[in-house]
């Protein structure tokens, strides 16, 4: 049992605790349709289950080896924690598409390691493809930020 696998999974745990607070605030449903902290909220949950699975596994399931970069690891986690962190903030202000984009292009970037201009376009796509289906084809309702009164803007 590795102790920082153990944090790891506490850390993950608590930062989907703080979502699921955090969407819950946002609102979950206005009327008949999912709030601006529906998915919020969902993400926090999904965190929540992952770290505790993290945990879980950490103490039932033996070491898988030794830890080469352990340090780079808890780097990478920190900053992805940032990360969400700062999404949450700007999400109702900034908007669903650029913050997403933003989100998703530093963690193409940085976690998955692709080329910046590859990172772009895969943040920057998948940012518009997640706000087609959730926006349009589900009628959810995404803040909208500084894109207010475009045609982007929910």
């Amino acid at each position: 049992m590795r102790i920082s696998d153990l944090v790891s999974g506490a850390v993950v745990a608590g930062l989907g605790f703080f979502l699921t607070r955090q969407g819950r605030e946002l609102g979950l449903t206005e009327g008949t349709e999912p709030g601006s902290g529906f998915m919020i909220w969902w993400i926090g949950a999904a965190l929540m289950l992952a770290g505790a699975a993290m945990a879980v596994l950490t103490v039932v399931a033996p070491a898988l080896g030794e830890d080469t970069q352990p340090a780079g690891r808890v780097g990478l986690v920190a900053l992805c924690i940032a990360l969400l962190v700062a999404y949450v903030v700007a999400l109702e202000p900034v908007g669903f598409i650029p913050s997403s984009a933003v989100l998703l292009t530093v963690l193409f970037a940085l976690v998955g390691g692709y080329r910046w201009y590859t990172s772009v376009g895969l943040g920057v796509g998948g940012s518009l493809a997640s706000w087609l289906i959730f926006a349009k084809l589900l009628s959810s309702n995404l803040p909208a930020g500084v894109l207010a009164g475009t045609v982007l803007g929910s």
